[in-house]
């Protein structure tokens, strides 16, 4: 997949799996991403909820994202074998209006609501799909910004804040007042596809994996990735490599690393959950400690590498040292390069 399809295919995935988490609350940045939030926001609230537990029916609300997805072409050409995804969000707090409106529209016009939530903040205020918004809270709307003014102005806003809609609806103007809802969403870590497949993957949104170190193109080419994919019943647990050969790799946020054939020196930090283990972060970073190991690893061409921090079963309670972890490469797949 060409960089920039991979780049557009993962933020209107993004858009895609965010709006059948949350449903319908907020802006949409782009007409056909907000025609397919509200697709998604009716096949998963028609019905497939009702007798389910919470982890039924987030699978059930996964299947039919995922269904829409391949349905609707974002994938491409790409097999179902090679599918790979992944998507983490961080904590936030998210003002619920139950609006969608149409940032792609008419520049300098105002935002056009698209559809409105029943029940929600927009729908107890009275709007209605299309109205247009001048204005919110003496901020204006009706500029080439105007999506990013109103998500930054509702962002902003106290739990209860007030709502002051200008608005255009057949011709006139009125005002539209009302409170806001917030709701607080916990951390998302959303894998989809192979393991190994997700590797190849998962460098930072804006950039193709970055080489770490110089790259001989007679010798050719391998990766090394830190991405958790590593099985817990094996005692494997996430890692992150902090240098290779003493460079520290790039661009931020990337879990693989192109590096040429050969043999390598990776420094690698653990990311064992604390469940794992007895003895709280102060001890875990303290002098005594070893927060980061060396691993070495022979990377033959068009390979990549897993590695990932071991958990000493024995040595689970003692931090000095850093006796309770090992780096290890505990996966390998073959994986072109270039």
């Amino acid at each position: 997949m060409a960089m920039n399809k991979r780049i557009q295919f993962r933020r209107n995935v993004l858009a895609l799996v965010a709006a059948a988490f949350i449903a319908t609350i907020g802006v949409a940045q782009a007409a056909g991403e907000e025609q397919a939030a509200i697709g998604v926001s009716a096949a998963v609230h028609s019905g497939a909820g009702a007798g389910l537990n919470v982890e039924q029916r987030l699978r059930e609300e996964l299947r039919v994202v995922v269904m829409d997805l391949i349905q609707s072409g974002a994938f491409g050409t790409t097999s179902p074998q090679q599918i790979a995804l992944n998507v983490e969000a961080p904590p936030q707090k998210v003002t619920n209006l139950g609006l969608i409106v149409d940032s792609a529209g008419s520049a300098g016009q105002g935002l056009q609501v698209l559809a409105v939530t029943p029940g929600g903040s927009a729908d107890r205020m009275g709007l209605r799909a299309g109205d247009v918004l001048l204005a919110l809270n003496d901020k204006p709307l009706a500029a080439t910004d105007g999506a990013a003014t109103l998500r930054q102005t509702v962002d902003a806003l106290p739990d209860n804040g007030q709502l002051s809609f200008n608005v255009r609806r057949d011709g006139r103007t009125q005002t539209m007042t009302g409170a806001s809802a917030s709701m607080y969403l916990p951390a998302m870590h959303l894998s989809i596809g192979d393991g190994a497949a997700l590797a190849a993957n998962t460098a930072a949104p804006d950039q193709a994996s970055y080489p770490a170190v110089p790259v001989d193109d007679a010798r050719g080419c391998g990766r090394i990735s830190d991405f958790d994919v590593a099985p817990r019943q094996q005692d494997l647990h996430a890692a992150t490599i902090i240098a290779i050969d003493g460079i520290t790799p790039g661009p931020f946020g990337a879990r693989a690393f192109q590096v040429g054939a050969g043999t390598h020196q990776v420094k690698i930090g653990e990311r064992i959950k604390s469940k794992y283990i007895s003895f709280d972060d102060r001890m875990r970073n303290s002098k005594s400690a070893q927060v980061y190991k060396t691993l070495m690893i022979d990377v033959e061409p068009n390979t990549t590498y897993f590695v990932a921090a071991r958990l000493n079963e024995s040595e689970r309670n003692n931090p000095n040292n850093g006796a309770y972890w090992d780096p290890v490469m505990w996966k390998s797949v073959p994986e072109g390069c270039r």
